[in-house]
């Protein structure tokens, strides 16, 4: 089954030339923010974006609109933009959404059956942390694996705003996957995860798939909590009297 709504890592790269400038700038500088080319907490204008991207400024400030109610960008009083932060009560927020709405996609996708060539791409996804294991591949391939497979198990289940909606979480989750990973590289998919999660779905077992989607969403959602508290910026942070 075709995916009605694409998470933006796996648009990267692909034709642009049908759509709207605004479109074009949305998408231009939501990738920048998510594969931290503009990082958590640096700061912009209109101006310099639009002498970047050699357009003018109002398609920018369309797209910076959008981007402001996405949440990932604040307007800063006659001083342009800065990319909002990634912070720990945020991102627990995040991974939780993520694990109830990927964890019952999955169970969907089981009860009305997947059809045979979105099984046959999750199989192939699902031995890529083998291959990281082993070396042949990195991790920027990993990370758009496990992307790529949590969206085809969300178009698999026939419904289009919950597909939607996990699209969202998956590119917000994006940024949040590379700033973990390079605190610590080394927290990633163990070889099998996906495989579990493939191998439920091929059967028809709701139930099991359940548990295997929810296993793998509670061990990222550990792995990138654990992660960012390493951040330095994190353990340099005062620590406040606690409400009374």
């Amino acid at each position: 089954m075709p995916m009605v709504h694409i998470p933006a890592l796996l648009l990267v790269g692909t034709d642009e030339v049908d759509l709207d400038r605004t479109t074009q700038a949305y998408r231009a500088i939501r990738r920048q923010i998510i594969d931290l080319t503009l990082p958590p907490g640096s700061s912009f204008s209109e101006a310099s974006l639009a002498r970047q991207w050699h357009i003018s400024k109002t398609p920018v400030r369309e797209a910076l609109a959008r981007l402001r109610r996405d949440g990932l960008v604040d307007a800063l009083p006659r001083a342009g933009y800065v990319v909002s932060p990634i912070t720990l009560q945020d991102t627990d927020d995040l991974c939780a959404l993520r694990t109830v709405l990927s964890v019952e996609a999955a169970a969907t996708a089981a009860r009305r059956g997947v059809e045979a060539p979105a099984l046959e791409r999750l199989d192939a996804l699902a031995k890529v942390p083998f291959a990281l294991a082993a070396g042949e591949v990195g991790l920027e391939e990993s990370l758009r694996a496990g992307i790529e497979f949590e969206a085809v198990i969300a178009a698999a289940g026939g419904n289009n705003r919950f597909g939607k909606a996990i699209v969202d979480v998956l590119d917000e989750l994006e940024r949040v996957l590379r700033m973990a990973a390079l605190i610590a590289p080394e927290a990633v998919s163990p070889p099998g995860e996906l495989k579990a999660v493939s191998e439920r779905l091929r059967e028809r077992d709701a139930d099991g798939t359940r548990e295997a989607m929810r296993r793998r969403c509670e061990r990222v959602h550990r792995d990138v909590l654990q992660a960012l508290a390493k951040s330095v910026s994190v353990s340099r942070a005062p620590i406040e009297m606690p409400a009374p």
